[in-house]
């Protein structure tokens, strides 16, 4: 079972259904259809969660590099919304 390390050093179980939902959210943020949503979703959040579920441990930082790379290829917008929802979560 894959551990998430959090920044903190906290560990928490890897949901894969967290990645989907974070890209589901900055997609509507952004205003994409929700066929083009699901298509992220597959293609973007099914890659990365492939990527990690198979390792034991995986830091946040890496999660969040291999999501918004993927994202920025693929829909800027969405991305963009992503890394302002983080801005807002740290203040």
């Amino acid at each position: 079972m894959t551990q998430v390390i959090k920044r903190g050093g906290r560990r928490q179980k890897f949901i894969p259904a967290k990645i989907k939902n974070s890209i589901k959210k900055a997609a509507a943020g952004a205003r994409i259809s929700p066929a083009k949503t699901r298509e992220l979703v597959k293609d973007v959040g099914e890659s990365v969660i492939d990527l990690y579920k198979r390792k034991k441990f995986v830091k946040t930082i890496d999660l969040r590099k291999s999501i918004l790379g993927r994202l920025t290829r693929r829909a800027k917008s969405v991305a963009s919304v992503w890394k302002k929802s983080e801005k807002k979560k740290k203040k």
